[in-house]
């Protein structure tokens, strides 16, 4: 974007911030797996529980009983292909997802974040479970998940395995 600055003496000062139409803001949570943040917009998250690792591994065919309720998931971790040793604890964020709740477990909830919502680049351009990326305020990129492309894609790919 661009930034402009007007001063008239006597009357005072205009800023005036130009943002891209390309560029939205989200309020969203960011999360981490590994060294990677994401962030999953808080409009699709219903519930966050935390959970024993040891109770996901356990799980079977991706199927969780919390409080009495059973829930689909999706490993993050698996899906991702993303190597290394989970924590201990982790997080399963209950999204929302057509006419019912479905998790994606996540190693840890770092807090809720408004993100600057920037489009991804040509490389990028077919992977539709990002809906774009958004700067940290340490410098680093955070992938803005869409949950429902994720569970969309991963249900097809479990299917056919």
């Amino acid at each position: 974007g661009t930034v402009s600055v007007a001063t008239e003496p006597g009357e005072g000062t205009t800023i005036t911030i130009s943002l891209p139409l390309t560029l939205s803001i989200i309020d969203g949570m960011l999360v981490r797996i590994a060294e990677v943040d994401y962030i999953i917009p808080l409009s699709v998250i219903d519930t966050i529980f935390a959970v024993d690792h040891e109770k996901i591994a356990s799980s079977f065919q991706n199927v969780i009983n919390i409080e009495g309720v059973q829930y689909p998931f999706y490993y993050l971790r698996d899906e991702f292909n993303i190597p290394g040793e989970p924590p201990a604890r982790e997080e399963i964020i209950m999204v929302k997802y057509e006419d019912r709740k479905i998790g994606v477990v996540v190693d840890n909830i770092t807090g809720e974040y408004q993100a600057v919502l920037k489009p991804l680049g040509k490389l990028y351009r077919n992977q539709d479970i990002f809906s774009g990326a958004s700067i940290l305020g340490d410098g680093t990129v955070a992938l803005v998940l869409d949950t429902h492309q994720v569970i969309n894609k991963f249900t097809r790919y479990n299917d056919m395995v």
